[in-house]
């Protein structure tokens, strides 16, 4: 920013008492007064300083910023310090804690000094202590406020308010909110050890690779090197799809062959075991002056069982049926000679 522009502005601040910023590398406007930047506010952030705008003699804002010193920022709390003094319960430490309950409603300077959610807490607690405890056995009692417990880089005891609830562990608000961490943070920040500590880790492993004593312990630390470095076992992977193409005779064919081994095969095993395999004889049926097929009766009218005739030596249809039909025959028909059936020695 050019000499020229920078607007006017005035400062209280003794210049023996204001930060040196030409020593942290950053470009002064006047002594301890630089631009307001990023770049500027992340080395002020690193040196632990603190800063606050600057404001012209009619009260806009100028673009700048004046870093405070660490002399100056102790400075300012110990002022801070000795208006709150009337609340420390020992008022000659610096450190002391806050007067809570009935002390911190009756001491006078807490209607200026303390926060309106301080005294309303303080009051409930009282009441709740009056009253016997939490109205149910399934409610925590109240929590009475504190002064936080968090001591800054100068010396000095934060200066505000704590809620008193076990799960602030005694922080106030803006301690609470640099220090509570999410789980994503906590999963950051093993990541972040992993990383750091995986150089030790492969150096361990090359020290049992070369040194170990035992044989496997060897191998596994060589595996695992290079399984890490990405060199496995190969795996051979066949991608090529093989399609036979059959005409429909050809398969056919062959499964008609299968089907012929099969009742070879079967019939191998019928003659170890000793029966007789009879082939199968076409019966021809001659018709007769004086007989009638089965069909040609059945378009005639009823079928009459007790008409029958042999004709040649063979038993007609109809007779046959009326031998089945006929429960007297039945002992006559297990005991007559079938043709083209297997005979079985009777043992």
């Amino acid at each position: 920013m050019s000499q020229d522009l920078v607007p006017e502005y005035q400062i209280d601040e003794p210049i023996d008492l204001r930060a040196d910023l030409a020593s942290l590398g950053i470009e002064e406007v006047d002594k301890g007064v630089c631009e307001d930047n990023y770049e500027n506010r992340g080395i002020l952030r690193r040196a632990k300083l603190n800063w606050d705008p600057v404001f012209s003699t009619n009260g806009m804002p100028t673009g700048l910023i004046r870093a405070r010193s660490k002399e100056t920022t102790k400075e300012r709390r110990l002022l801070s310090l000795a208006e709150k003094r009337p609340l420390l319960v020992n008022q000659s430490d610096n450190n002391s804690d806050f007067l809570t309950g009935l002390d911190l409603l009756a001491e006078s300077a807490s209607d200026y000094l303390v926060p309106p959610w301080v005294v309303h807490s303080t009051r409930l607690y009282l009441k709740e202590q009056e009253d016997g405890g939490p109205k149910s056995a399934k409610r925590q009692p109240l929590c009475q406020p504190h002064r936080c417990r968090q001591i800054k880089d100068d010396g000095i005891r934060c200066m505000l308010w704590a809620s008193g609830r076990p799960k602030d562990d005694g922080l106030c608000r803006i301690h609470l909110r640099s220090t509570k961490k999410l789980t994503s943070d906590d999963i950051e920040r093993a990541r972040t050890k992993l990383m750091q500590a995986a150089p030790y880790a492969v150096d361990k492993l090359e020290e049992l690779m070369e040194f170990a004593e035992s044989e496997p312990v060897m191998l596994k630390a060589a595996t695992e090197i290079l399984d890490r470095a990405g060199v496995r076992g190969g795996v051979e992977i066949d991608t090529n799809v093989n399609i036979d193409v059959r005409p429909a005779a050809e398969v056919i064919n062959e499964r008609l062959n299968r089907l012929a081994a099969g009742a070879i095969h079967a019939a191998a095993r019928l003659s170890q075991d000793g029966a007789d395999v009879v082939d199968a004889e076409v019966v021809v049926e001659v018709e007769s002056s004086g007989s009638k097929t089965f069909n040609e009766e059945s378009k005639d009218g009823p079928v009459d069982l007790n008409d029958g005739s042999e004709g040649n030596g063979s038993i007609t249809f109809n007779e046959s049926l009326k031998d089945d039909m006929d429960p007297n025959s039945r002992e006559h028909t297990k005991n007559k000679e079938r043709p083209a059936l297997p005979k079985e020695d009777n043992k």
